[in-house]
């Protein structure tokens, strides 16, 4: 795990002003540190470019830092965060252009490459990744982001000055760029939160890096360009090599991501994905394998069964923990702890995000990085392999939007009626959902449930998942551990895509083909559980908690959230009864979460001094 951090500007060139521009430089870095805290490494070119790395040591032992190329490559810098694996085809790669990589460290083989392909070779990169490479023969840098969005990367440019950062506190550290939120932030926050258009963030003037694309930026202006998108092929495999082909691609990319001297863990829930990674896990481990489980303190008592969550995780937890003979932990939160964290998740993901989820998240990885650096989970098996509601029923796959957030009143009760006039949020909401799928890649002789599907894949894929990978990095990454998300693979997502609808939804069976998969490995019991996200807090007093903070709010001038919402409408929905069956985000987030998820807002408003016009 690292961070990177960069400044390119004129100024640079300039004797004078190069100390303490390093000095701004160290203070991006300084404000990553939760990221990488074992070491920080800057380097300056001579043509106008400080970047740098902030690093903890990688499970092999190396290190990466800033790294200059040599002989006819000394023109080249690269910084990195770098979770590739498949360095051993990108040197076999090499050595077939007579190109040695006995003694190169990762990035120099990474420079080699782009000096070889250009832009072209971040096509041939598995893994997830945010690169940042200088040329200063060209006078340029461009910016790379993974695929599939493992890791986040943020750029802000204004004149002749160019920024970038693995988060946006790494750009807010540097003087002159600031916290400014204007009409299309605020749908950021309102009308789409958690999720967010790909490319924007809540922060005007601060861009994020778009998966599978690169931000080239030359002093003379900026350009965009895409090396990979989600591409409709026809499907040529039987399905019985289908479920072996999905097996082989999900077991290799757990297999090129282990590495034992790591000691790494599962978060195991007890659920299909979760129990499948652990007995992938548990096969590549050579000592006995550490497992964790989350819950919330007297889930027992207060669990109501629902659609969403039809039921607890403890009793499969003890089930496949003894199955597979893990050494494993129960870790429980309580609902003052879960609300004491809504803060630490703002910090954590530079803005408000999915509230207490996101919070106890955080809470629960601080656990586990007391035992283990190194965290496998089942995040994104639902993506890609269809798991969720919308990609089954009918009305949600008829809803002409998102479908995790099909009703978009739950978001306008309690906002005020002079801001909603402002925000135009349906208008706004259907606009950025028609282009996406505008962008969605058809063969011409797809049906309709393979049309459907292929639509409602690229919507998931783009908007729900980033949500859901970003908050498990942030999470991770403020804790001071690695999570590794095995289904989070572009070989799978690629596979996938393309698989028939009839074979992934064979006998009307939701997540057909990883059931399949599962088969060998786990319990009839676990292969056949019905899905069960998340597990949320049902106790009342977290609820209570978060009603006291919202009227304690409403009563107290300087809490900028008061800008937005309508006091009365607010405190009488702090007095009613919350529905926690009907989710107005996702799976998880219903009424007590609406509540945290503005005081997540007002926290952020505060914290991070946002500037802001009504």
């Amino acid at each position: 795990m690292s961070s990177i951090a960069g400044y390119f500007s004129q100024e640079c060139r300039q004797e004078a002003r190069l100390a303490s521009l390093e000095q701004i430089a160290d203070q991006m870095l300084k404000s990553l540190s939760h990221r990488g805290p074992d070491g920080a490494y800057r380097m300056s070119s001579p043509d106008g470019i400080l970047m740098g790395n902030l690093l903890i040591t990688d499970e092999s032992g190396s290190t990466i830092v800033p790294t200059q190329g040599k002989g006819a490559l000394s023109h080249l810098y690269i910084t990195m965060e770098d979770g590739i694996y498949n360095y051993d085809q990108l040197c076999s790669q090499l050595e077939g252009q007579n190109i040695s990589t006995k003694n190169l460290s990762h990035p120099e083989i990474l420079l080699y490459l782009y000096h070889l392909y250009g832009e072209r070779f971040a096509t041939i990169l598995q893994g997830g990744f945010a690169i940042a490479i200088a040329d200063t023969r060209l006078h340029k840098v461009v910016l790379f982001r993974d695929p599939l969005g493992v890791k986040p990367l943020f750029y802000h440019h204004e004149k002749e000055r160019f920024l970038f950062a693995s988060e946006i506190k790494g750009l807010l550290a540097c003087p002159g760029v600031k916290a400014t939120m204007d009409i299309q932030g605020m749908h950021q926050v309102f009308s789409l939160g958690p999720a967010h258009v790909p490319g924007t963030t809540m922060y005007q003037d601060i861009y994020e890096v778009r998966p599978g694309r690169c931000i080239t930026y030359t002093g003379q202006g900026l350009s965009e360009s895409t090396f990979w998108h989600l591409q409709a092929t026809r499907h040529e495999e039987n399905y019985e090599e289908t479920i072996k082909h999905a097996g082989y691609l999900l077991t290799d990319a757990m297999h090129r991501q282990f590495h034992s001297e790591a000691s790494p863990c599962c978060l195991l829930s007890g659920g299909l994905d979760s129990s499948l990674i652990t007995a992938l896990a548990e096969n590549e481990s050579k000592e006995k394998l550490k497992t964790f489980s989350f819950d919330f303190t007297d889930s027992s008592t207060y669990f109501s069964a629902n659609s969403f969550q039809p039921s607890l995780d403890r009793p499969y937890v003890i089930q496949m923990a003894g199955h597979f003979h893990t050494d494993h932990t129960f870790l429980e939160c309580s609902a003052k702890t879960q609300a004491s964290y809504l803060s630490q998740a703002v910090i954590a993901q530079d803005g408000p995000c999915m509230a207490d989820i996101a919070s106890s998240l955080i809470y629960f990885c601080s656990q586990v990085a007391k035992h283990s650096k190194v965290a496998f989970t089942g995040e994104c098996a639902d993506e890609l392999f269809c798991g969720y509601p919308w990609y089954h029923r009918k009305e949600m796959q008829d809803a002409n939007t998102f479908p995790w957030a099909m009703d978009l009143s739950p978001r306008k009760m309690l906002l005020k009626d002079s801001f909603l006039d402002k925000l135009q949020m349906d208008a706004y909401v259907k606009n950025v959902y028609e282009n996406c799928c505008n962008q969605v890649s058809y063969l011409s002789e797809d049906t309709a449930a393979n049309r459907n599907h292929r639509r409602l894949f690229v919507l998931t894929t783009q908007f729900f998942m980033q949500t859901l990978v970003d908050r498990m990095d942030r999470a991770a990454a403020i804790t001071g551990i690695q999570a590794i998300c095995p289904f989070c693979d572009i070989r799978l997502a690629e596979y996938l895509y393309n698989v028939p609808w009839e074979m992934k939804a064979k006998d009307g069976e939701v997540k057909h083909v990883l059931r399949e998969i599962a088969k060998p490995l786990l319990p009839d019991s676990i292969t056949q559980r019905k899905k069960s996200p998340y597990p949320k807090n049902y106790n009342p007093q977290y609820e209570q908690i978060l009603c006291q903070e919202m009227l304690h709010i409403l009563q107290h001038p300087g809490h900028p959230i008061r800008d937005f919402l309508d006091p009365e409408k607010t405190i009488q929905f702090c007095h009613a009864a919350k529905d926690y069956g009907k989710p107005w985000y996702g799976q998880l987030m219903a009424g007590p979460q609406l509540l945290a998820y503005y005081l997540q807002t007002d926290f952020w408003l505060r914290h991070y001094h946002v500037d802001y016009t009504l």
